[in-house]
């Protein structure tokens, strides 16, 4: 794959498979390091919210804008330079009202009194009548039928187990997984396994079993639970690291993206979503 591509250019504030093998990489600094852009919190009360950067970056790093900001100079591109976060700042603010002062207090500003709710009396759908619509008339033109028939899921055949996966809320998916504090907290992931399921297979709790699917397999070890179903198993996502690079991270815990071989090709085509959740693997004791 990576080398169809006649260019990749990374801005990251950690390694990554795409930052590994990128052409060049522009390193961002971390969000303490750095400036960021004014952002909308769309909600009840929606508000402008900025972040300021607590320390100076350690290292060579921009944030964000500055990368933009330099390229945009080299480019001469002069309306997407600015050679501060103030005066980035004041060109979002322009005919808002706001100021950057006003987010000395709290960090954001409210635009709204009050929780601001929609008047449903006049309230329309974007649909052609205006109303919730059983039948849609775009996704039926588009040859998608809007009460599909029912389809019954896939189960785990004797012996498998449905792979799914979660967060936590320690790490930022596998971006923070080599930070040597946050390593430490929790350096690997698990596999979450049924406690009458993991008896029938002669594993205990802190066991390293093998995780297999097509002649691919991984090792990690085992958590035995009463909390997850007998058919499935789980593992935070995130680890299973293969670059060398990420030495604290490096072959630490399984990549359950490497048990999703042609998930991208399961798809639902009225709504986008991707069958993550729809692959099946083995377990056994190694």
């Amino acid at each position: 794959m990576w080398d169809k591509l006649d260019l990749l250019v990374s801005v990251t504030f950690s390694w990554s498979d795409t930052a590994w093998h990128s052409d060049v990489v522009l390193p961002m600094s971390t969000y303490l390091e750095r400036e960021s852009i004014i952002a909308t919190k769309n909600a009840l009360k929606p508000q402008f919210f900025m972040r300021k950067r607590s320390v100076e970056p350690r290292y060579d790093t921009l944030a964000e804008w500055e990368i933009v900001s330099g390229l945009a100079k080299r480019m001469d591109l002069p309306e997407l330079v600015f050679e501060t976060a103030e005066d980035l700042w004041n060109f979002q603010l322009e005919g808002t009202g706001v100021s950057v002062e006003d987010f000395n207090a709290k960090g954001m500003v409210s635009l709204a009194d009050k929780p601001k709710y929609k008047d449903f009396e006049a309230f329309k759908f974007k649909t052609d009548s205006g109303k919730i619509e059983i039948i849609s008339k775009k996704l039926e033109d588009a040859g998608l039928p809007s009460l599909k028939p029912y389809e019954a899921p896939v189960f785990p055949k004797a012996g498998e187990f449905r792979m799914t996966f979660g967060r936590c809320a320690l790490h930022t998916q596998g971006h923070t997984v080599n930070n040597p504090l946050l390593n430490e907290q929790m350096g690997e992931n698990t596999l979450w396994i049924n406690t009458a399921k993991a008896d029938e297979l002669g594993i205990k709790d802190g066991d390293i079993v093998t995780v297999g699917q097509d002649g691919y397999t991984e090792t990690i070890r085992a958590q035995v639970t009463d909390h997850i179903h007998p058919d499935a198993v789980f593992v935070i996502h995130g680890f299973g690291h293969r670059l060398k690079v990420e030495s604290r991270a490096f072959g630490k815990g399984l990549a359950d993206n490497k048990f999703m071989k042609g998930g991208m090709d399961v798809w639902d085509k009225a709504g986008g979503a991707i069958a993550y959740q729809e692959h099946f693997v083995t377990v056994s004791k190694q």
